[in-house]
């Protein structure tokens, strides 16, 4: 298929558009690794459907730049897109995604708190009444039992 200029301009800034989206799913995907820090077996299992998403990703814009048509100037685009987010926006966006995390982190252990702070109480201020009586049914129980034990009630017999 014959392209001109314009169409081919279409395709490189479409392709750099698909770099950076495939570098902004990576950091994504690096900050969950920062937070969760994974074992080598769920790193590689990462790993692996990161760049299925990837190739999908690629394709689709492949695919809406100019009908997968492969040329020099799709791939050229894509990795200069890329390379130009990893250079200028990745570590602005690692960071701002960290803090993120780590304000909806605080917001979930508060209100967390805030939620459980009634049960807990309550769970404290039946506690005392409970330990109060199991003490109470504990004196009681040995006094049964030695009293059982003393007149021998309920002793086998050979």
């Amino acid at each position: 298929m014959v392209m001109n200029v314009q169409n081919q301009l279409y395709s490189f800034f479409v392709m750099l558009y698909g770099g950076i989206i495939i570098a902004i799913i990576y950091d994504v995907y690096k900050v969950i690794r920062i937070i969760i820090k994974p074992k080598r077996i769920a790193t590689d299992i990462g790993d692996i459907t990161f760049w299925i998403i990837g190739t999908i990703v690629f394709i689709f814009f492949l695919y809406i730049s100019n009908y997968v048509e492969i040329r020099f100037y799709t791939f050229l685009g894509f990795i200069i897109g890329a390379l130009a987010y990893n250079v200028v926006l990745s570590p602005f966006v690692v960071k701002t995604l960290l803090f993120i995390y780590r304000i909806l982190f605080k917001i979930v252990i508060k209100t967390f708190k805030m939620i459980s702070y009634p049960i807990v109480i309550l769970y404290k201020a039946l506690l005392v009444p409970y330990r109060y009586l199991a003490k109470i049914f504990s004196i009681l129980k040995m006094l049964i039992d030695n009293i059982v034990s003393h007149f021998n009630l309920f002793k086998k017999k050979k």
